[in-house]
């Protein structure tokens, strides 16, 4: 099956980009003219497969803010001369196809979408404020041209990663969470009986053990429903990955009637997690009790008002 990302590549290269060359060749660097497709939709993770059909072939064209309404005639007249179809897969470059996730954007305002700003964020407390899964989307998929590098500049400061502070700060916090939800209240709330609060409890300890994974090896995490396929990328996150899956094989089979499995399964997941902060050079706490691991981790940030925060917030 071809994927969305490659089939949107060629849409643009065989269809898009000669009209494009002849149509605004006086203004391509003068405008910051750049073509990709980036955002939102599994094909630009590529991870789109059989049971994710619902894109067809498009892409963004993203010009300096304040060229956009000068450019808008120019660009939608392009966009209208596109075939209807391409490879037997219909285009989304209709405008009632679009649904905001291609077409034309400025720079800013396509980024500040996701980070709440035009510009790249400039201190730890706007890093911090921007939600990981929308870094993750707004650095995905493709661009296929940038002649000027304006929209590459931003979307490179952004891939160069978190400032360390606001990293420790949310390992901290996963350790945290990873700590309260599983190691504590999962057990607790197992041998009360209480089946719902017992899914929540695992639900936010693996969410939070598959956000360490990410943080440790400095990428954003997805959208949660891509965050176990994405974090399979990762070779140090094998080992927690494989004793999660026995932790969601066993809950799947016995729920949390098992407290003792439960418990021995939890715990495996978070002595890999430990081992793996000590291997990192960012814990030294003893133990496995992981909160004991994100006390150490956020005494280590410099920035006071990171380090004054909860443990819990990240």
């Amino acid at each position: 099956m071809t994927q969305g990302l490659e089939l949107s590549r060629d849409f643009y290269r065989r269809c898009a980009e000669p009209m494009m060359e002849k149509v605004l060749a006086d203004i391509l660097d003068q405008y910051h003219v750049s073509v990709g497709l980036v955002g939102e939709g599994s094909e630009c993770f590529g991870f789109d497969d059989e049971h994710s059909q619902d894109w067809g072939p498009a892409f963004c064209v993203w010009v300096a803010d304040d060229k956009l309404d000068a450019l808008r005639g120019r660009v939608e007249g392009i966009f209208n001369f596109l075939p209807e179809t391409f490879e037997g897969v219909p285009s989304r470059m209709v405008p009632e196809k679009r649904i905001g996730r291609c077409g034309l954007f400025g720079i800013g305002e396509f980024y500040s979408k996701f980070t709440r700003s035009k510009r790249v964020p400039q201190s730890v407390e706007e890093w911090f404020a921007i939600p990981e899964h929308f870094l993750a989307t707004c650095t995905n998929g493709e661009v296929f041209r940038d002649d000027c590098g304006e929209f590459t500049a931003y979307r490179q400061t952004l891939l160069d990663y978190y400032p360390e502070d606001v990293r420790l700060k949310k390992i901290a916090a996963r350790c945290g969470t990873m700590a309260q939800s599983g190691q504590y209240n999962l057990l607790r709330t197992a041998k009360r009986g209480d089946a719902v609060a017992s899914l929540q409890a695992l639900s936010k300890f693996v969410e939070a053990t598959l956000s360490l994974q990410f943080l440790l090896s400095k990428k954003y995490m997805p959208f949660y429903k891509w965050s176990f396929r994405a974090c399979q990328e990762f070779p140090t996150a094998q080992r927690v990955l494989a004793k999660l899956k026995i932790l969601m094989d066993s809950y799947n089979a016995a729920g949390a009637n098992d407290s003792k499995v439960l418990e021995a399964n939890i715990e495996a997941v978070c002595v890999e997690c430990v081992s793996q902060l000590r291997q990192a050079g960012l814990s030294n706490a003893e133990g496995d009790w992981l909160m004991s691991h994100a006390e150490f981790v956020q005494g280590r940030i410099g920035t006071d008002s990171m380090r004054n925060l909860s443990v819990l917030i990240g």
